[in-house]
């Protein structure tokens, strides 16, 4: 049974990845406690102590507007870390997975879904400091895989973290009948993480480099949630909501990834769909989300 060191065990990606597979693979999950990512000594010690054959990182500080007040405290953790477990996974033959994210994509001009070689010049501190954890991985451990993901969504689940996303957003506005303002100029692809999870051990086995990993979207961020709306009861999202046309007022925000790389790389065995198509099973499997 493979031996999986995973950070970030009891966050929204890592619990349900825990809950997913744990059968599957011997699963260490130190606490922050245990285990300091920014600390490279400590990192090297419980790497050579545990002998873990793939080191899954999914723990960081996520929440871009708490990177924009304290950058320096975003630099330890979303690049000191990433740069500290790449280093001991490099000299102890260890495979190293970590989450990136869409955001290095903030700032670019190009239209369309993106691939991975487009030049990124992100806006943002989270953007560049996962831009920055890419390069100073892929330096030091050229085998790691660098996932660049996408916005992602899911309900309360027992023993399970969840924070504000798309869906939940959408629910709590049907239920108060509330009001939601959304960008028009905005392109992202939105991903329900059962499908995050479910691929990343077909992650373990690719070569090393960067991957865009999510559900890819042509659509608008309003225009998303008004599709969504319909599909759900065949609610008329007009009372609901409503269209931003003033954000992003110099240039579209596209985040919207071409998923195409990890696609062929994989063989086939990561294939995401859209996010409309991944909406409606959502949808069809927990259809009491806004009941």
């Amino acid at each position: 049974m493979q031996k999986i060191l995973i950070t970030g065990a009891n966050g929204f990606v890592g619990s349900r990845f825990v809950e997913r597979w744990r059968n599957e693979f011997e699963i260490l999950a130190p606490s922050h406690a245990e285990l300091d990512i920014t600390d490279a000594q400590a990192v090297e010690r419980y790497v050579i102590l545990n002998s873990p054959q793939v080191i899954l990182h999914l723990a960081a500080l996520s929440n871009t507007w708490y990177c924009e007040q304290h950058p320096d405290e975003s630099y330890r953790v979303n690049v000191e870390g990433v740069r500290n477990l790449a280093a001991a996974a490099a000299r102890n033959g260890v495979k190293f997975v970590f989450f990136s994210s869409d955001q290095v994509y903030n700032g670019n001009c190009e239209s369309g879904p993106l691939s991975e070689d487009v030049a990124v010049a992100p806006e943002t501190v989270y953007g560049r400091h996962k831009l920055e954890a890419e390069q100073r991985a892929l330096e030091l451990c050229p085998t790691a895989v660098a996932l660049r993901v996408t916005w992602m969504y899911d309900v309360e689940r027992a023993g399970m973290p969840v924070h504000a996303n798309f869906v939940l957003n959408i629910a709590k506005a049907i239920k108060e009948r509330t009001s939601l303002v959304l960008p028009v100029r905005e392109y992202r692809g939105i991903t329900w993480v059962r499908d995050i999870v479910e691929y990343l051990p077909a992650t373990f086995n690719l070569a090393g480099g960067v991957y865009n990993y999510g559900a890819g979207c042509t659509m608008d961020t309003y225009e998303t949630a008004c599709c969504y709306c319909e599909m759900l009861v065949g609610l008329q999202s007009g009372p609901l909501l409503h269209p931003d046309y003033e954000r992003y007022p110099n240039h579209e925000r596209n985040l919207s990834m071409s998923t195409d790389k990890i696609f062929r790389a994989s063989g086939g065995a990561i294939c995401f769909g859209s996010t409309m198509d991944g909406l409606r099973i959502f949808a069809e499997l927990n259809p009491c989300v806004v009941t």
